[in-house]
Formats: C-alpha cells, structure tokens, sequence
C-alpha cells in the first residue's frame, strides 16, 4: 500500500531525518519518499495502518517558529493524508 502525507508547517530538517529513518527501520515499511521543500511525503508498507503512521509523524515531526522574544520554539505539525503526491488538501 502507498499512502501519501502532506505535512504542512514541517520545516525541522532534523525531524524530517529522523522521520525518515524511523519509518525505514520499521519492518512494516518498505520504501519512503520524503521531499522537505514540498512538505509531503509517500510511504510504501505492508501492516502498517494509517493511523499507525500518523502518529508516528505527529510525535516525532515538527516544525520551528519563533516566538514572541524572538527564540525559536518546536510546534506542532497536523499530517494529512491526501490523494496526490505533494499537493495540499483542497488544492
């Protein structure tokens, strides 16, 4: 099974690697796309369920604003399964 995942506000070039090597050291993965410019990515697996994978991402992706004083703070990002590669839901 392919799902694709728009990640929009993911902008943590770390939590992108980390990601990724997550879910290629999981045994229900058998191949990951990732494209950080375009915040999307495609999963290829085998019993792994989509809500599996979400909160895989939701746990360990990110993205980094700054707050008010000017530091930067770790945010949380909503992944959203979508039906083509790359674009954001709705577009």
């Amino acid at each position: 099974m392919k799902t694709k995942v728009y990640l929009q506000g993911s902008n943590c070039p770390v939590c992108f690697n980390t990601v990724q090597q997550l879910l290629l050291d999981d045994p229900r993965v058998d191949a990951v796309d990732m494209s950080f410019s375009k915040h999307c990515l495609e999963v290829e697996h085998t019993g792994m369920a989509n809500d599996d994978l979400l909160d895989i991402l939701r746990h360990n992706l990110h993205g980094i604003e700054l707050a008010s004083n000017a530091e930067k703070e770790m945010v949380e990002v909503s992944p959203q399964i979508v039906d083509w590669h790359c674009h954001p839901p709705g577009a």
